[in-house]
């Protein structure tokens, strides 16, 4: 009896720790990474980061657009203007960009987290 007992408590443990290791890595893969966005929306072409150690790969200066350190828009206008449902200087963002609103948001506040 004791011998059942010993091996129920060891399996449940095991269990219970298997959850706990599977949630973790739920939580974090839940969390969006704003730099592997960047670079997977192909956003290094045009933009610049120098504070995360991204420069622009565009070699035309019509092509390329600003460095995004010390950007002075907020997070609404920023999206706003990805998703060209508003305008910088007259202009709207060349490429739309299509991301599930949390990849956005993502995006957003690591562009607002670079700071010189």
């Amino acid at each position: 009896m004791k011998r059942t007992i010993g091996f129920t408590l060891t399996v449940l443990v095991f269990v219970v720790l298997l959850a706990t290791l599977y949630a973790s890595a739920g939580a974090a893969a839940a969390a969006p990474d704003g730099k592997a966005i960047f670079m997977a929306q192909k956003c290094n072409m045009c933009h610049s980061v120098p504070t995360a150690g991204i420069e622009r790969t565009t070699k035309s200066e019509k092509m390329a657009g600003p460095d995004l350190v010390n950007v002075k828009m907020d997070a609404a206008a920023i999206t706003k203007f990805l998703h060209k449902e508003t305008e910088m200087d007259g202009k709207k963002h060349p490429k739309e960009v299509k991301l599930p609103d949390a990849e956005t948001k993502a995006l957003v506040d690591w562009v607002l987290a670079q700071k010189k």
